[in-house]
């Protein structure tokens, strides 16, 4: 009887896994590993060549922004073919080059595989039969390939908010913004003003202690954080300029984000170094302006702490209003280039109603 209701259950399995109307992604167990983290497949002699060098150069490249230093676009860790295992083909992002024999390509191939081994996975496989095809490609066409991990990137991030928003924020900034924004879940509400709301996102992360290096371990915080604000839009003006952003964002800062010292508020880093970027582009179908670069506390007294931030600021036509959201981040020991794409994706949330 038992042998019997086992062979009915493994019939059953068969059955429903090759049922037609079932995607195969419902089989397929989550990606793992870092954002912004990439395995890359790559024999010894490609990896220790020319055509390894090439991928790490381009995977190695500065990650565009406003940073306290430099920091690279990808992180990313090699393995050998042979040592793909039931684990680490898990990695949300994987890298292959390879030559093949046994198939001759006119040119190289590349193929991108979105939930090839787990859902929200994406990997990319580029191969030739002539390694110096390869080898151009390497060295010149890497830009494809790193657009379409950011991209990638930012579609799992941007869908992971829309999917579990922090309700509260998202009713607030429609009723009070008229947009429609997700933030993360665990984010609380801690300013509501009639023009002006702060949102913030604490969490902690541990460090290990280096005796060798001197370098402090333990437990420190990050904190990113959300402010909304609308202004009254004048026609003719030069509000929707990066000099107008900027105005508006520093006279909005210094008297609804005061710093802990008294006397201090928020404000905008300007110097040679890391003077503040800005663009005019088109936020769907609506003039907007972005500003990156590196927040500070100012005022009466010296307060130490900063940090990056990115800015929207979207004309609502309808409401003859100018709506903006600006994020930042406060997480002094660690690389900041993952937090700015969480910003990124939070802000590419934003629908005008």
């Amino acid at each position: 009887m038992k042998v019997f209701s086992l062979l009915l259950l493994s019939v059953f399995f068969i059955t429903s896994c090759d049922d037609s109307d079932t995607p195969r992604d419902a089989y397929l167990p989550d990606a793992n590993g870092q954002h912004g983290e990439i395995l890359i497949l790559m024999d010894d002699g490609l990896w220790n060549g020319a055509i390894g060098n090439s991928v790490v150069d381009n995977l190695s490249r500065r990650a565009q922004g406003v940073y306290l230093r430099p920091e690279t676009m990808f992180s990313f860790f090699r393995k050998h073919p042979k040592d793909l295992n039931h684990m680490n083909q898990l990695n949300r992002n994987i890298l292959k080059f390879m030559v093949v024999s046994d198939t001759v390509y006119d040119e190289t191939v590349v193929l991108k595989k979105r939930n090839y081994y787990a859902k929200g996975q994406l990997f990319v496989i580029v191969k030739d039969t002539d390694p110096n095809r390869l080898l151009e490609y390497a060295q010149n066409g890497m830009d494809e390939i790193v657009d379409e991990f950011n991209d990638f990137e930012m579609e799992q991030l941007i869908s992971f908010y829309e999917r579990d928003p922090n309700k509260r924020v998202k009713e607030m900034a429609e009723n009070k913004f008229g947009i429609s924004l997700s933030v993360p879940k665990k984010s609380e509400l801690k300013s509501e003003k009639e023009n002006f709301a702060l949102i913030k996102r604490d969490r902690s992360k541990n460090l290990m202690g280096s005796e060798s290096t001197r370098a402090q371990g333990g437990t420190f915080w990050i904190q990113q954080g959300f402010m909304l604000w609308n202004t009254p839009y004048f026609p003719d003006s030069t509000q929707m300029t990066v000099q107008g952003a900027m105005m508006d964002r520093d006279s909005t800062l210094k008297y609804n984000v005061p710093g802990d010292v008294s006397g201090t508020y928020m404000g905008t880093e300007k110097t040679e170094y890391y003077d503040p970027k800005g663009r005019v582009f088109n936020y769907m179908g609506h003039e907007a302006v972005e500003l990156r670069g590196l927040w500070i506390y100012e005022g009466d007294k010296f307060v130490g702490g900063g940090g990056p931030f990115v800015q929207y600021s979207i004309l609502n036509e309808a409401k003859n209003e100018i709506v903006t959201v600006s994020g930042y981040v406060y997480g002094p020991k660690y690389d900041k280039r993952e937090y700015i794409r969480e910003l990124d994706a939070v802000l590419n949330t934003i629908v005008i109603n």
